[in-house]
C-alpha cells in the first residue's frame, strides 16, 4: 500500500469490504496511486459524483437531511459549503 503508514488500517480497510470508493478530507496521505482497486477521493468529488448519477435522490436526501435537523435547505447548504465547496457550487449552478 502507497499511502501514509499511519492510515494504513484506513486503506486495509476498504481494500477488505471491497469498496468502490474511499472517500477523505486526507488526500495527500492517500494518493491516487496507493490501490488499483478502489477509487481515492475527496467528500466534495464524492457528492458530485453521487449527483451526477442520480440528481433526485441526492436533491431528497439533502430535503431529508436539513429537515431532519430543522434547517431549511439554504441554511443546510451553507453548512455544507465549508466542508465541500464545489459539491455546493454544483448544486447551486447545476453544472
Amino acid at each position: 500500500m502507497g499511502n501514509h503508514p499511519k492510515d494504513r488500517h484506513v486503506l486495509a480497510a476498504a481494500l477488505a469490504c471491497k469498496a468502490d470508493y474511499l472517500v477523505t478530507f486526507n488526500l495527500r496521505d492517500f494518493p491516487a496511486t496507493a490501490s488499483d482497486l478502489t477509487t481515492i477521493v475527496g467528500p466534495s468529488a464524492f457528492l458530485k459524483t453521487l449527483w451526477k448519477l442520480d440528481r433526485t435522490a441526492v436533491d431528497s436526501c439533502l430535503r431529508e437531511q436539513a429537515d431532519a435537523i430543522g434547517f431549511g435547505l439554504e441554511e443546510l447548504l451553507e453548512r455544507l459549503a465549508q466542508s465541500v465547496p464545489a459539491f455546493v457550487e454544483l448544486l447551486r449552478t447545476g453544472d
